[in-house]
């Protein structure tokens, strides 16, 4: 019966890592019945077919919404004031619209000016994600643990809300509420600040190794880490940036008043400031907390330490896949010079993390939580 199910008949606008790992995980658990996907890309939509992702496809985002009780957009954030004010018209009464964009307060705004009045809007932005793209890449386990952030304006329906509440934690997600605003100068802060702060250094180091290429061989380990983000979609970052100016803005004029500060104190020599203000930062950075997913940091990661010899990764693949457990992606932590390297494996599920653990002791390394 639909009324066992949270959402009888669910459209997802955009069917790709997000969409298709929301399709699996709300059927897998009982939230979604019929899922409805949208895509440009027909063998996706094939594939979303082939695999029980979606139970229909569709070619328009009109007919994939026709008589959806809940929409989730999930294209890209710079398209989908565009795709809510397409498929407003075509919106049954009483359906929940939400999306899956890292920026809100347009979006919000937008969303709540053209839709009609007997549609409920409210903005979601998951915080999840994965190196990998596409539906092919979806899986149930995206969300386990994840940060998933809705929002509450003036216009919000309390009811829709407290569903779509419901909906992300029946995913395992750990759901915050927020409005539009408190949201985008959150993540201004937080996520999109680190990705200028990176490109801004690649760029520095890129200028310099103009000078000087001999600065080429020295770029691994730390300034890799540091700078890993800057690698990240282009496009998105830029209509990230535009959809969020102000609040990134905002936080680009306080990180120059602290680049500033402490290029004074070396210009002065001050060493004591020096100390204090490496320390002060030292202590906030060490008690962030260790264990947490949202947009940079996954939270089933471990760290393994291993020896630079010959075929040690592939050793440890192979010993957590024989256990069964799935590895998302393995990545150099720390490079450390004779000694070998620090591996940073992020796997699937939370529920990995102990078996793994065992798994790779038994093999004669060390693992420990991140």
């Amino acid at each position: 019966m639909d009324s066992d199910f949270l959402f009888a008949r669910t459209a997802i606008l955009g069917l790709g890592l997000l969409g298709g790992s929301i399709a699996i995980a709300g059927k897998k658990r009982g939230l979604l019945n019929r899922v409805a996907g949208y895509g440009r890309k027909p063998e996706r939509l094939r594939y979303a077919l082939d695999n029980n992702i979606a139970d229909e496809t569709h070619t328009t985002p009109e007919e994939t919404v026709r008589d959806a009780d809940l929409v989730i957009v999930c294209t890209p954030v710079g398209l989908i004031p565009e795709m809510i004010e397409r498929i407003g018209p075509h919106l049954r009464d009483g359906a929940i619209v939400t999306d899956v964009g890292s920026t809100k307060q347009n979006i919000v705004e937008h969303a709540e000016r053209v839709l009609p009045g007997t549609v409920s809007f409210v903005g979601g932005h998951p915080m999840a994600g994965s190196e990998e793209s596409g539906v092919e890449a979806a899986n149930e386990a995206l969300f386990e643990n994840a940060l998933c952030i809705l929002t509450s304006s003036a216009g919000t329906n309390i009811g829709a809300l407290n569903k779509l509440e419901r909906f992300w934690s029946g995913l395992k997600a750990k759901v915050l509420i927020a409005s539009p605003e408190e949201h985008d100068l959150l993540v201004a802060a937080s996520s999109h600040l680190a990705h200028i702060v990176a490109v801004s250094l690649t760029r520095c180091v890129e200028k310099v190794s103009e000078d000087n290429e001999k600065v080429i061989p020295l770029l691994a380990g730390g300034f890799r880490d540091t700078t890993r983000i800057a690698s990240g979609n282009p496009e998105m970052w830029r209509d990230i940036c535009i959809q969020n100016r102000d609040h990134i803005q905002a936080v680009i004029d306080r990180f120059t008043e602290s680049i500033s500060e402490i290029s004074e104190l070396i210009s002065a020599g001050n060493d004591s400031a020096l100390t204090d203000l490496f320390s002060a930062t030292k202590l906030f950075r060490d008690d962030l907390p260790a264990r947490g997913r949202g947009i940079l940091e996954p939270v089933n990661e471990l760290l393994v330490d291993v020896t630079d010899r010959p075929g040690v990764i592939g050793q440890i693949a192979t010993s957590l896949g024989s256990g069964g457990i799935n590895i998302r992606n393995i990545n150099v932590q720390h490079v450390r010079e004779i000694k070998g390297g620090t591996l940073s494996l992020i796997l699937e599920k939370d529920s990995d993390m102990e078996p793994a653990i065992e798994i790779l002791m038994q093999h004669g390394f060390s693992a420990r939580k991140r």
